[in-house]
């Protein structure tokens, strides 16, 4: 049975956690719901050896049996050889997910907490195509008690993987399993970087406990997505602890206010609590419609103008930051998440606010029969991608 805090997360049930002891270089226990799944991929627990296909972070591929004892569930012949040749270490983490049909993979995590990738060994042609052997840079970290005030980011993770543009950054963006992005203060004391002004509340508000292991995924830009496991090495679920009754409202509040928006026949709604007003239009200080809302799913109401048709669409920071839109990158822009057309509009964050702008910019506007007085909300459904709903002018003609 799942612990308490982690029930209804059925799919977590294909992964596990382990830190690599002496006893785990010849065989490597493993849950008996683990088990299960690749016992499925063989065609069911009465197969008379049944093996698991396990692969690297690499794409390399190793059979290794799947057994029980009296210990329970294990992975044995063939297993040895896979560490061997990954060259894993005592007290590297592994994460253990099963793919289906009895694929295994194995990402590593060596004594500096960061992704290890597998030593000299080539992606192989089944599994590269399925993308198995695929990873964004990323690191683990078991959560000590100094660590629940502040955390500090490996500074090897830093020094391979954040520029120094990005090291230079006060905030980073961080976003759970269930899309709550939340911007906590980066802070650079001593031996690096740590996660500090609102980390402490982002832990709370997730039931994220002493002793957990989190693991981050870096998406660019400062931004992380987390995955975190327990003591017993299954993933959690973070919605659990504490933020089950507030998550549940505010999806209620976030699903009422993306309905009305789609309903909408023209009149302005009002400015939703909670929401922020901006009187900066970008470089041009001037009062304008300008609302947003901060939630699961954040978004931005705008009331187009004639400079923003011609120029560009200005983004309040604070907005900016809660969605993790930092330097020059490019978002896609849809008017129908059911449709493929879209368009890859230029974005880019300064110092006082961030903007859309350029020619893919001015040919969506053109295109979707944009004009001044027009609303457009737009939806963030990742920080890359943005649902735009129009709401015409009541007063427009033809």
């Amino acid at each position: 049975m799942r612990p308490p805090g982690e029930q209804g997360a059925r799919r977590d049930a294909a992964k596990q956690l382990k830190v690599l002891m002496p006893s785990c270089f010849d065989r490597l226990s493993i849950s008996d719901e683990l088990a299960g799944h690749l016992d499925e991929g063989n065609g069911g627990a009465d197969t008379a050896q049944p093996t698991a296909l396990v692969v690297n972070s690499f794409g390399k591929v190793w059979h290794v049996e799947v057994g029980r004892d009296g210990g329970g569930a294990f992975l044995g012949h063939g297993w040895p050889e896979f560490v061997d040749a990954n060259g894993f270490g005592v007290g590297w983490f592994l994460v253990l997910r099963h793919e289906g049909r009895g694929v295994l993979t194995v990402k590593a995590f060596d004594l500096t907490c960061c992704l290890k990738e597998s030593r000299g060994l080539q992606p192989s042609t089944a599994t590269r195509s399925k993308g198995y052997g695929s990873h964004k840079p990323q690191f683990i970290k078991v959560l000590l008690p100094d660590f629940m005030e502040k955390m500090l980011i490996p500074p090897a993770f830093v020094q391979r993987y954040v520029s120094e543009a990005q090291q230079s950054s006060k905030m980073a963006i961080i976003a759970s399993q269930f899309g709550k992005f939340r911007p906590i203060e980066v802070e650079e004391d001593g031996p690096g970087m740590f996660l500090a002004g609102g980390w402490p509340q982002f832990l709370a508000f997730h039931g994220i406990s002493e002793g957990d292991v989190v693991l981050f995924r870096y998406e660019g830009n400062m931004l992380f997505k987390i995955k975190v496991f327990g003591l017993n090495g299954c993933q959690k679920n973070l919605r659990g602890k504490g933020a089950g009754t507030q998550q549940n409202s505010e999806k209620q509040k976030e699903a009422h206010s993306y309905g009305k928006h789609e309903r909408s026949s023209g009149k302005e709604d009002r400015r939703p609590k909670g929401s922020v007003s901006s009187l900066n239009e970008g470089p041009r200080k001037k009062r304008r419609f300008d609302s947003f809302e901060i939630g699961q799913r954040p978004w931005i109401k705008k009331k187009i103008s004639t400079y923003m048709l011609k120029k560009i669409l200005s983004l309040a920071t604070t907005f900016c930051d809660s969605i993790g839109l930092v330097g020059q990158c490019t978002i896609t822009l849809k008017t129908s998440m059911k449709s493929t057309r879209c368009w890859q509009v230029g974005a880019r964050r300064l110092k006082t606010y961030g903007y859309l702008g350029g020619e893919i910019w001015r040919s969506f506007c053109m295109e979707n029969k944009i004009r001044e007085g027009d609303v457009c909300t737009f939806h963030i459904v990742e920080t890359a991608l943005w649902h735009v709903v129009i709401t015409r002018c009541s007063d427009r003609t033809g």
